[in-house]
């Protein structure tokens, strides 16, 4: 590998500009860019629909389970315009699941902490852990649209830190 020409470094600089871009997208527009990554889930997701009705026609008489796949397409297809519709209101349910879900770990979690009879000093450390879960679910039970901000701002953070390395790598690799 010694001396060999890296001819496609370009090709990580766009791909870290293109982070960039969206990490600022996101800390500077963060509602729209919520919403504009749930309106292209509720594509996919209809489009998904689509691909399945059409595939369980086409493989009815080579398929006895087509049924399956037209059952599938029909709830993709509707899951993905109640998506496209009502982009906010999905964020919200979608923060609220985390939520009861982070709260039903956490109880779980405390529950199995009290009934740890050979944890030793750990146990502070698993019963710590419990009330962080069990408090962070209430956050996004009781406050979705701040959680979803909040989320917002992390991933764009975390995208504008990813493409500012992989950009700088690229030039790292166009000096090879």
């Amino acid at each position: 590998m010694a001396g060999k020409k890296y001819k496609n470094w370009w090709l990580l600089t766009l791909k870290g500009l293109f982070a960039i871009i969206f990490g600022i997208f996101a800390l500077f527009v963060p509602n729209v860019t919520l919403t504009v990554l749930m309106e292209y889930f509720g594509i996919l997701v209809l489009l998904s629909g689509l691909f399945l009705i059409i595939g369980s026609f086409t493989h009815m008489k080579s398929n006895r389970h087509w049924t399956s796949w037209l059952f599938e397409g029909i709830l993709d297809i509707i899951v993905g315009a109640v998506i496209m519709l009502y982009p906010t209101l999905t964020i919200d349910l979608f923060i609220i699941l985390m939520g009861i879900w982070a709260i039903t770990v956490g109880f779980t979690q405390l529950f199995n902490t009290f009934n740890a009879h050979k944890a030793g000093r750990a146990k502070w450390l698993m019963l710590l852990n419990a009330l962080v879960v069990i408090v962070f679910g209430l956050v996004l039970f009781i406050n979705p649209t701040e959680s979803q901000m909040a989320l917002t701002y992390l991933v764009g953070a975390f995208s504008l830190v990813f493409g500012l390395l992989i950009t700088i790598y690229s030039f790292q690799l166009q000096k090879l």
